[in-house]
Formats: structure tokens, sequence, C-alpha cells
């Protein structure tokens, strides 16, 4: 299954929401991958290198993925998932996208569950190319009347670019719109609320360590969202590179 994060304007908290999205999907964690083409922030977050990461998948995804699978690109973070980090250097980051946008299926191969976030998914963004092969779209939204407007502007756009009807919103922080209002306006469904959790946060940046964050109002809306996502999903095909084996 292939979950691409994402918001249409601002910084809602997208690399925040889909790596808790990988961490806490069911049954075993998703393989994140950090395909923001304006910069990876998750290895600074993490005190992790750069390398190996995106750059160097999208080196070798122009003659075709190696044998081994994608653990090589891979590396483990402190939250308990497997992540395939992007670089901090915008120009860097958009050309690897570029690459493996073109190769949607081969980045949905990279492991049964594979969370990508596109950061902000703007006009004319490399990371589009993913959406011919995405499962599910989740678009992150604040919640104020503003970010809701953009997502409107934007929303037809990206749901003609889908193969399927999977997009859903997820809206962070306090709004004064109801589940129902805001699904009736757009005509998709209102997956989550992610409610402001500064230790929630704060575990999912990097900024404390241990399993505490996973008992978090964030993590338990993270979860709920996982698990809403997950029950969409498709048979996985037999065929499949493991992460992990």
């Amino acid at each position: 299954m292939l979950v691409v994060v994402a918001s249409v304007s601002g910084a809602p908290g997208v690399s925040t929401a889909a790596l808790g999205l990988a961490a806490l999907w069911p049954g075993r964690p998703g393989l994140l991958v950090e395909a923001d083409p304006c910069g990876g922030v998750v290895a600074a977050r993490f005190a992790v290198r750069q390398e190996p990461g995106l750059a160097a998948l999208a080196a070798a995804a122009r003659h075709g993925l190696p044998s081994g699978g994608p653990a090589q690109f891979v590396q483990s973070l402190p939250v308990g998932v497997h992540a395939v980090v992007g670089p901090g250097a915008a120009e860097t980051a958009a050309g690897a996208v570029s690459v493996l946008a073109a190769q949607p299926e081969a980045v949905a191969g990279l492991a049964p569950v594979v969370v990508v976030d596109a950061g902000r998914l703007y006009p004319g963004s490399p990371a589009h190319g993913l959406l011919r092969r995405v499962d599910a779209l989740v678009l992150v939204t604040a919640g104020g009347t503003e970010h809701l407007d953009h997502v409107d502007t934007r929303l037809a756009a990206l749901r003609a670019s889908l193969r399927t009807r999977g997009v859903g919103l997820a809206v962070a922080g306090k709004t004064r719109y109801t589940s129902e209002e805001i699904s009736g306006r757009f005509g998709v469904p209102v997956w989550a609320h992610l409610p402001s959790d500064r230790w929630g946060a704060a575990g999912l940046c990097g900024r404390m360590s241990g399993p505490a964050w996973t008992r978090t109002r964030l993590a338990q809306a993270l979860r709920a969202l996982a698990a809403t996502l997950a029950a969409r999903a498709r048979p996985a095909p037999r065929a499949v590179l493991e992460v992990v084996r």
C-alpha cells in the first residue's frame, strides 16, 4: 500500500503526521520515505546521516533497484520505524523526488506499506507523479478558514491526478467547523483530527526519547488514522520487497 501525506499550503505538520502513521501502522510499522522536494527534516531532527537515503535510492533507481532491495538506503529511527531520509538541500531533494516520482510502482514496491512525506503539493511539485499509483492521499491542513480555502482551490486538480478516490483530510489543531461541515464542503472525508499536543509532537520531532509519545493524544489520533487507511488496503502482491528480513 502506498500512502502519500502532504499539504497544499503552510506547514501544518506533514512530516510529523507521516512519521507517526508509519510508526503506528497496524501489525508492523510501515516504511517512511521522505520525499519533500523542498528538503528533508528527519535526519536533522533525529541526528542521523542524510545518506544512505533518498538521493542514493534515486541514483540507484535510474538503473533499476539493486537485487538486495531497499535495505541499503534505509535507516532506523528511535521512534521504531525505518526511513529513507531526504537530503536537506532543496535542489538535491527535488532532483531525487523527480526521479522516484517517475517510477511510482517502484516506490510502492519498496515495502508492504510505504508512507511518503511529500511536503507541500504546490502546482508543479515533482511529487505529483506519485499520485498515479497512490492508494490513499492524506491532505493535512490547519482548520482555519484561510487554510481550508487553500484546500478548496487545489482539491479538484489533485483528485484529477489520482487513480482512485482515496483522498481524505487530516485537520490539525482547533477548528470551528465540524467534520460533517468540512466533508460536505469538499466532498471528501475527514479521516482524522490531529490535536495540538506538544508531547506527542516532541516524540515525533526527536525532542523526546522513549516510548511515552505513543500514549499521547496525537499518537492516539494517528493510530486511529492508520487503522482507517489500513482498512482500505488492497490485497498485497505476492512478490514484494521486504525492508528487513
